[in-house]
């Protein structure tokens, strides 16, 4: 079996602090300079619980793949791969250097209810950031020859 994705090493380890879990990405105005509308249309702003300190991991993306091909790579149930709402916030704000830069983009699984779905953050050249949220089950394959990114804890 081909690797899908590949762990980014580093000097540094990451991990994002406590959270309360009260940040939504939809509110998140000070931090991300476009919002796609959808986190709203799509029920996903709601506030999450508290997370304790959480050791996070960041792969890039070395296989075409969709966001379950992706993810599955890493785990068999998705749901140990999630981030809050406010932790994937913390993360951008704390580590902004390991999100994919140029405007391509940096995954982050996340739960609304009992679905999933993907945070998908982009940051450009003059570094704005944006964010988009997409369904787990899109079909679409992300081309793997951009690198995009995930953030998911460290198992």
């Amino acid at each position: 079996m081909s690797e899908v994705v590949r762990l980014i090493f580093g000097d540094e380890r990451l991990a994002l602090d406590a959270c309360s879990g009260q940040r939504t990405i939809a509110q998140a105005t000070d931090v991300f300079s476009y919002i796609d509308s959808n986190f709203k249309n799509w029920g996903t702003d709601v506030r999450g619980e508290a997370t304790p300190k959480t050791p996070v991991a960041v792969h890039e993306l070395i296989e075409d793949a969709n966001f379950a091909k992706m993810f599955g790579a890493l785990a068999d149930d998705p749901g140990k791969l999630v981030l809050t709402q406010d932790q994937i916030i913390q993360f951008v704000e704390r580590h902004r250097n390991w999100l994919r830069q140029g405007g391509l983009p940096t995954f982050f699984l996340f739960r609304s209810d009992s679905e999933f779905f993907v945070a998908v953050v982009y940051c450009s050249s003059d570094g704005r950031l944006e964010v988009y949220v997409r369904r787990f089950e899109r079909v679409y394959a992300w081309y793997a020859g951009f690198r995009s990114r995930l953030v998911v804890p460290q198992l």
